[in-house]
């Protein structure tokens, strides 16, 4: 087993890894908590659309936080799902370099 490409699939769960501890960070700063009158806009397709509709700047500022967020938290699985495909791989290719 090349050497180099369990380095590569390391470096790779390493990214994961990193990944998800950013996206966890900024979420930290966030607000999360979606308000009454902006809940209605959870899951625009075009938050910048929605955002020009929205008189208040505290609102869209706000909103745009919100949608942040939320794309956060899908980031977070997203990244964790791949990182675990990765590991997995990750532990064939070591295994196969223990055993050959």
């Amino acid at each position: 087993m090349n050497p180099e490409i369990i380095q590569q699939r390391r470096e790779e769960v390493a990214q994961y890894d990193a990944n998800i501890v950013m996206y966890q960070s900024i979420l930290a700063t966030l607000p999360t908590e979606w308000p009454e009158h902006l809940l209605q806009h959870r899951g625009a397709k075009n938050e910048h659309e929605v955002a020009s509709q929205i008189d208040n700047i505290d609102d869209v500022v706000l909103l745009s936080q919100l949608l942040f967020a939320d794309t956060c938290r899908k980031m977070i699985r997203t990244e964790t799902l791949e990182r675990t495909k990765a590991a997995s791989i990750l532990a064939v290719l070591e295994a196969q370099a223990n055993n050959g």
